[in-house]
């Protein structure tokens, strides 16, 4: 068992428990008002429509089910015998479980009638991507659980975890590989269309996991005011030197991504190039997503962590605008012209569909990070997920 952190700063250990869960409760308000709506009033509360049946909350799930990545980052070790990664095995599983908890909610909520949730399971087509997605998911989920319990009771190298984590980790590429699937076999939609989008959810979770637990980590050594051992650093920055190479190949997908969009001169790449969606595309996802965080990465020399905390959030961010415009500009141009549901009598043609975020959209969405916040505050007090995290094992 390793050696707990140090807390160096008693005032600042005893403080930030109740100003974590504060901020927390007052996030989950807005879970609980946007929950509510959703209930009460359906999909009315929505800005989807005929045309764009996906809106946010499926680019919440998009984003969120990256997170799947922290588990194969915590299976290194327990898998493939690459120890250096058990030091952050516990906070890794913890989180994948959480935030994938959270994309599953937001699913629910797009549903008609949230609470027939269930029905997803017990009546899968595995013909469908989406079926085999709903049911690995499920699998996936109970087996984080099962395998973080092991983990915490027997250590990383019992034999029972390492069979739990591997079937954990084929449960994982099973979903985003179909999770890619989704969208890669959508022959009709051409931002979608593609074969290599599996492999590239497989490679875009590697990466933001890499991001989110390098944040996550020195965001909650500087919070809780424990310091952070030698032995925990060394993992950070090998995991930055991994968050840089990925990077740089997601680059390579990104390119020709778009490239065939522009040389077909087709409407959604056009968008996002040069059209609505423009900032959000070289701001959001070329700036944000990959060349800030590398040239951060690399300017810190993989030693600054506090850089690297940063290159890994704005990882995060990037690449939730990424699945925004992603699935959003997937959907806006429509196989037929129309008109608008809401124009009057008379109004003309369009062949663009247009959707942005309501009320009850936005509200659900920032109480789902209020979810993810909460349940990690409560986490990192009750459960042992640093204990693997210093510098000697006993």
């Amino acid at each position: 068992m390793g050696t707990n952190a140090v807390l160096t700063n008693s005032s600042s250990s005893s403080k930030w428990f109740p100003i974590g869960l504060g901020i927390g409760i007052i996030l989950l308000f807005f879970l609980f008002y946007g929950g509510f709506q959703v209930l009460l009033i359906g999909h009315n509360a929505l800005n989807t429509s005929k045309e764009v049946p996906w809106g946010i909350f499926i680019v919440n799930y998009a984003w969120a089910i990256s997170s799947i990545g922290l588990s194969y980052i915590a299976s290194f070790g327990i898998v493939l015998g690459y120890k250096q990664f058990d030091v952050i095995g516990r906070r890794a599983l913890y989180l994948a479980l959480i935030i994938v908890i959270a994309g599953a909610m937001s699913v629910a909520a797009d549903l008609a009638q949230p609470f027939r949730f269930y029905h997803l399971l017990l009546t899968g087509h595995y013909s469908a991507p989406m079926g085999v997605v709903g049911t690995s998911l499920t699998l996936y989920v109970l087996l984080i659980a099962i395998e973080l319990f092991l983990v915490i009771k027997r250590g990383h190298h019992d034999i029972l975890v390492k069979v739990v984590a591997v079937a954990a980790f084929l449960a994982a590429i099973i979903v985003h590989s179909y999770h890619g699937a989704i969208f890669g076999l959508n022959y009709s939609r051409s931002l979608w269309f593609g074969p290599y989008y599996p492999i590239y959810f497989l490679l875009s979770a590697l990466f933001t996991s890499s991001a989110l637990i390098i944040f996550i980590t020195v965001a909650t050594y500087k919070f809780t005011g424990m310091e952070m051992s030698e032995r925990l650093k060394s993992s950070l920055r090998t995991i930055g030197v991994m968050l840089s190479y990925l990077l740089v190949i997601a680059i390579f997908f990104l390119y020709w991504k778009i490239i065939p969009g522009i040389f077909a001169n087709k409407k959604e790449a056009i968008m996002l190039v040069s059209g609505d969606f423009a900032l959000n595309f070289w701001i959001g996802e070329i700036l944000i997503t990959y060349l800030l965080p590398l040239a951060l990465l690399f300017y810190a020399k993989f030693r600054d962590l506090n850089k690297m905390a940063i290159a890994g959030l704005m990882v995060a961010i990037g690449l939730y605008i990424g699945r925004y415009d992603f699935i959003i500009v997937g959907q806006l141009v429509p196989f037929l012209s129309f008109a608008p549901f809401d124009a009057p009598i008379g109004s003309p043609i369009t062949s663009i569909a247009a959707y942005s975020p309501s009320l009850t959209e936005i509200t659900y969405t920032i109480g789902l990070f209020g979810f993810i916040w909460t349940s990690y505050i409560l986490g990192i007090k009750y459960l042992p997920l640093h204990e693997d995290e210093g510098d000697q094992n006993h």
